[in-house]
């Protein structure tokens, strides 16, 4: 298998860190799975957790996920990481090191020590000398406005961060039919305004094919409304639309075919001209 298409959460007897060479990093992310339990506020058709089988725990120790950490990056530097596959597949390009990741098996602010995580990773970022290293938070969006999630930010930020940030909807049905979650869809929307008030984000959208249908020319008008409605309170840093790239448990999530997603891509771009816009298709 492709480097870029192994994205398990898993490293050798790690319970939280892993590497992964990702697309939209172009280079090497080091994720930290805050979730190893699995849980999560969305539950998202194309989500490629598997739910099935029971986590090896619960719990996160932040000892422990600095020490897997330390160890991930000194596979990186050393180049050794990229001798066991299937990194050694990765292309010259790809084994450039770009961000620790709080990303996993669930949504990373859902958990009670956030700020804490990412100190951590702000200190060993710090002490290794790594300044061109980001932490970038891949998140729902869900908790943003909470205070704690709000300390941890403010530490991110100042640390090379960045926000990654969820939006697959422009309407309430949308979100409902392919996030499934409970949290209301208002909050996420005020959630990304106000976080784009305070700090560029980017954010992040999965179009899919589910149930035989792509997303309607209405839903793509009313997605496009939303993110003039977030950039016109704040800064989008960028946009990046993907489509379904590995086997989801749920198999009618397809992927958008490369056509659709450029017409896609070409209705937002000419509504934003000014906010960078990437995207990345589907399985060749």
């Amino acid at each position: 298998m492709k480097a870029h298409l192994d994205h398990r959460r898993a490293w050798q007897d790690f319970d939280y860190c892993y590497p992964v060479i990702s697309r939209r990093s172009k280079g090497v992310s080091l994720g930290v799975n805050l979730n190893p339990d699995k849980v999560c506020n969305f539950d998202c058709v194309y989500c490629e957790v598997d739910r099935t089988t029971p986590p090896r725990r619960k719990d996160v120790d932040l000892d422990q996920l600095a020490r897997e950490m330390e160890v991930l990056l000194d596979l990186v530097q050393s180049g050794e990481l990229f001798q066991v596959p299937p990194f050694d597949s990765a292309a010259p390009h790809q084994r450039r090191l770009n961000d620790i990741a709080f990303s996993g098996d669930g949504e990373p602010t859902t958990l009670r020590a956030f700020p804490q995580a990412v100190a951590r990773m702000a200190a060993l970022r710090s002490r290794r000398g790594l300044r061109d290293l980001k932490l970038v938070l891949i998140t729902d969006a869900s908790r943003l406005q909470a205070p704690e999630i709000q300390e941890g930010l403010e530490i991110l930020m100042d640390n090379g961060g960045e926000v990654w940030a969820k939006l697959d909807a422009g309407t309430e049905a949308h979100y409902q039919a392919i996030d499934r979650s409970k949290v209301p869809f208002q909050r996420i929307l005020d959630n990304l305004a106000e976080t784009a008030a305070r700090w560029p984000i980017v954010i992040q959208t999965l179009f899919l094919a589910w149930q035989g249908q792509g997303p309607s020319d209405a839903e793509v008008e009313a997605y496009i409304g939303r993110l003039q409605a977030i950039r016109a309170r704040g800064t989008l840093a960028g946009i990046q639309i993907y489509t379904v790239a590995r086997p989801t448990p749920e198999p009618e999530a397809r992927p958008l075919p490369a056509t659709d997603l450029d017409r896609l891509a070409a209705r937002v771009k000419d509504a934003l001209p000014d906010v960078a816009l990437e995207v990345f298709y589907g399985p060749a």
